[in-house]
């Protein structure tokens, strides 16, 4: 099975080109970036005697069809979707109950699958706030002006 999610994980990586604002599940970027960036960020504003005013969100479960909606928002293939629900319904416990939210822990291409996931639903967002910054499950937005965070 896992050898199978890594073909499905390199076929949607040839698809989809999620956000640069990412630093969780994203090579190349780690936590020490994102805190970096933040710090560049606030130290910047402190230089020029500017305010700035943040707001964080934490996104702990979305529903699977938020799933399917976001690769097909960043352009993947019926095919390819279909291939994530068969092995999103395959997958079993030792004792049987429903789950019809979040995406698979462990699995080989659960992480690419929150990256964009978490870029197709705070997208909007990410174009109302001059600084955006996903990590994992948590979006930092970024604002001088409170009026534009609380919008």
């Amino acid at each position: 099975m896992k050898i199978f999610e890594r073909i499905v994980d390199g076929r949607i990586r040839d698809v989809v080109q999620p956000s640069i604002n990412h630093y969780g599940f994203v090579a190349g970027f780690s936590t020490v970036d994102a805190v970096h960036a933040v710090c560049l960020l606030l130290e910047e504003h402190r230089e020029k005697q500017k305010t700035v005013h943040f707001g964080f969100l934490d996104l702990d479960h979305v529903p699977r069809e938020v799933i399917w909606y976001a690769l097909r928002r960043h352009g993947a293939h019926e095919e390819l979707i279909e291939w994530v629900r068969i092995l999103y319904s395959s997958a079993g416990t030792s004792m049987e109950f429903p789950i019809f939210v979040g995406v698979h822990k462990g699995s080989a291409f659960s992480p690419l699958l929150f990256v964009v996931v978490m870029d197709a639903i705070t997208r909007d967002l990410q174009k109302a706030a001059p600084w955006t910054l996903l990590y994992a499950n948590d979006v930092m937005l970024a604002c001088e002006e409170k009026t534009e965070l609380e919008r």
